[in-house]
């Protein structure tokens, strides 16, 4: 039996026992996969109301980086209020650089674009971008959090507390599925120019291209447009979607799913479901915006009712600026600050430190991310520790070495007589190369190893000449030909090494030294420039008429003309045609001009008809409806109801040709009837 054992265990080798260890792995992981309680929310955008909701709907669970939706809402908030605007730069503390992953790779010290922090938090989910959102609009994270809480009670988020901006698992950091769906259509009906923001695939972040975290929902369910994702172990994978099809919008929020996938499966399942259930047609009941004077559980009475707030803004300072210093006076320390370039500099010198932003710590436990792991194909449940065996059982013991190339003229040679191998030896040793045995180096080569060839090293003299300075170099003198000599087989010239002659060749004759000198001196004289072909001389005495026309007689042409054959006469004949009076003109014959296509409109014949109605009214209101939602496509077009065949048509003319095909790929996304229709 034992051996009956043994030869079924080699059999069975390491795949068995890498199918051991993942079901072991996997037992033991099933409890902590569904450690997040999981809960949803199915809401209709128009109204507000609850389509569906689990029974733990309104159950204080982590919201991971659903919290940079308030973090966001605020900051589009302080941009409307001016407080901050897109383009001011802010500094990055020490803090903030300091924050798990996912970044977007601020650094302390730095100065970035308001617009890009917002940009990093929405699409990247940057955990370092939303501190410096804090800090930038309220000077330090506890101050921001305060923020977020009043927001979040003036807007009806009563089960929800804020302890940080990016959401990073935090005591006390807790949020409902139902608060955050509320928050979702509070943004998407307060702020609709930046909602924009949460649909794109990615953009500019100002240090780098961010991707969207939402980019899985985006292109896979229909008519999805947004808005924001969260993760983290103690959260799980969350999610708040929003998706609009023939003009029905709902908003989905997803706690504590299992990964990625089942999230974008619950999430596309509760969309299916909202949309079956919700009416057709609904009047639109905007959320109030936040009232900061009155308290969510204000009832009309109590301290907040009828209260009065009188602003002081009356000047506490003279507006008048300081006198200059005196001569002879020193200037103050603050006029000095003020001179000098680096104002951050100074300001960084003499404020004191602010523990909360001049700090490495990032205010969450060490081990905390909210960066989502990377999925592959495994089945689910198939966790990191396993994969870790399957590669070590699949991976070579050591990395195979590459195929040798094929074999040089150096491997021949080194393969070759031994008398040939004893005479180059000496040759490549004095030019600089490396000596290797043949039997070694035919043993590299066969078994695939590539050899090195170290190339010859150049002569020191040329070295030298090459690297001297040109400017220092002495003027070269000229050799004559006489002085060079041919002797014990080579060619020496004065100034340069021997140059070995090759068997059989004869040496050149010495040149008689008046017959050298006769040669450098036709070299060394400059080539004449060749003649110019003389012009004939212009006559001195020329014949002028009455209209200022030369004339003159051509003795060789009259001299033809005298003895001209008739056969073969000098001249050719030739018809002159001319008219009876000099004043009449002949009228020029037209060029017929051929018309194709008369157009005013600048290439822009294109249109898209957006579905034919039985009423202009119906057509009229879709071409509002659709103008709205398509304005950045359709802004420069012409929108008309045209009558044909007794159905009103609503088209919109005067488009391009990619005009034309984004706004109907964009409608067609929306369930929007779009045809696309060429000049033709």
């Amino acid at each position: 039996m034992t051996t009956r054992f043994g030869r079924w265990f080699r059999g069975f080798g390491v795949i068995g026992m890498v199918a051991l260890v993942a079901a072991m792995v996997i037992v033991c992981a099933a409890p902590r996969a569904h450690a997040q309680p999981f809960a949803a929310v199915v809401m209709d955008a128009r109204t507000g109301e609850i389509l569906y909701q689990t029974d733990n709907s309104t159950s204080r669970l982590h919201p991971a980086s659903l919290t940079k939706m308030m973090t966001l809402y605020i900051a589009f908030e302080a941009l409307e209020n001016g407080e901050i605007s897109e383009d001011t730069p802010v500094r990055i503390s020490r803090h903030a650089a300091s924050q798990p992953p996912s970044r977007l790779g601020l650094r302390a010290g730095q100065t970035i674009a308001f617009r890009y922090l917002i940009r990093a938090a929405a699409l990247r989910s940057a955990n370092d971008a939303a501190a410096a959102i804090a800090e930038a609009l309220e000077g330090s994270v506890p101050a921001f959090a305060e923020r977020m809480n009043r927001t979040a009670r003036a807007i009806g988020m009563t089960r929800t507390t804020f302890r940080n901006p990016h959401g990073l698992t935090t005591d006390g950091h807790l949020s409902t599925a139902r608060d955050m769906s509320i928050l979702g259509r509070q943004l998407y009906f307060d702020y609709p120019g930046y909602y924009g923001i949460f649909s794109r695939r990615s953009d500019n972040a100002g240090i780098a291209t961010v991707n969207n975290t939402n980019r899985l929902f985006l292109g896979s369910y229909r008519g999805a447009d947004g808005i924001k994702t969260g993760f983290t172990n103690a959260a799980g994978y969350n999610l708040t979607a929003m998706a609009e099809r023939n003009g029905v919008r709902l908003i989905v929020t997803v706690f504590g799913a299992r990964s990625s996938q089942d999230r974008l499966r619950r999430v596309s399942q509760l969309m299916d479901r909202g949309f079956r259930d919700a009416p057709r047609r609904a009047a639109i009941r905007r959320p109030a915006r936040p009232d900061y004077v009155r308290g969510a559980d204000d009832r009309g009475s109590g301290p907040a009712a009828g209260r009065v707030i009188r602003l002081q803004t009356a000047p506490t300072t003279s507006r008048f600026p300081r006198a200059r210093p005196q001569p002879g006076e020193a200037p103050a320390a603050e006029l000095i600050a003020a001179l000098r370039d680096g104002i951050d500099e100074v300001i960084e010198e003499i404020r004191e430190p602010d523990p909360s932003t001049d700090t490495d710590d990032s205010g969450v436990a060490p081990g905390v991310t909210s960066e989502e792991p990377e999925e592959s194909d495994a089945p689910e449940g198939l966790t990191e520790a396993v994969e870790q065996v399957l590669v070590a059982a699949v991976a070579p013991e050591r990395s195979p070495l590459p195929r040798g190339r094929p074999r040089s003229e150096a491997v021949a040679l080194a393969a070759a007589d031994t008398d040939t191998e004893e005479a180059e030896i000496p040759v490549a040793a004095r030019a600089g190369s490396g000596v290797l045995g043949t039997e070694d180096y035919v043993a590299l080569a066969e078994s695939g190893v590539q050899v090195p060839v170290t190339p010859p090293a150049r002569p020191e003299d040329l070295v030298a000449a090459l690297v001297g300075d040109a400017t220092e170099a002495p003027a070269a003198e000229a050799v004559a030909l006489a002085d060079v000599t041919a002797g014990d087989g080579a060619l020496t010239i004065p100034g340069l090494p021997p140059i070995p002659l090759a068997d059989g060749a004869e040496a050149p004759a010495a040149l008689p030294e008046a017959q050298a000198e006769t040669r450098i001196a036709a070299l060394e004289a400059p080539a004449e420039a060749p003649l110019m072909p003389s012009l004939e001389p212009v006559a001195s005495e020329l014949t002028v008429d009455g209209d200022g026309r030369i004339l003159w007689r051509d003795e060789e042409l009259l001299q033809a003309l005298s003895h001209e054959n008739p056969e073969e006469p000098v001249l050719a004949p030739t018809i002159v045609l001319t008219s009876s009076s000099d004043t009449e003109e002949v009228a020029a014959t037209p060029t017929p001009e051929i018309v194709t296509h008369v157009s005013t409109s600048g290439g822009r014949l294109w249109r898209v008809e957006l579905g034919r109605f039985n009423t202009p009214f119906d057509a009229e209101r879709t071409l509002l409806r659709v103008a709205l939602s398509e304005a950045g496509t359709l802004r420069n077009g012409v929108r008309r109801v045209t009558a044909r065949g007794g159905r009103h048509v609503a088209e919109v003319n005067s488009l391009t040709q990619e005009e034309a095909q984004l706004a109907c790929l964009r409608l067609a996304a929306r369930d929007q009837d779009c045809t696309v229709v060429d000049p033709s």
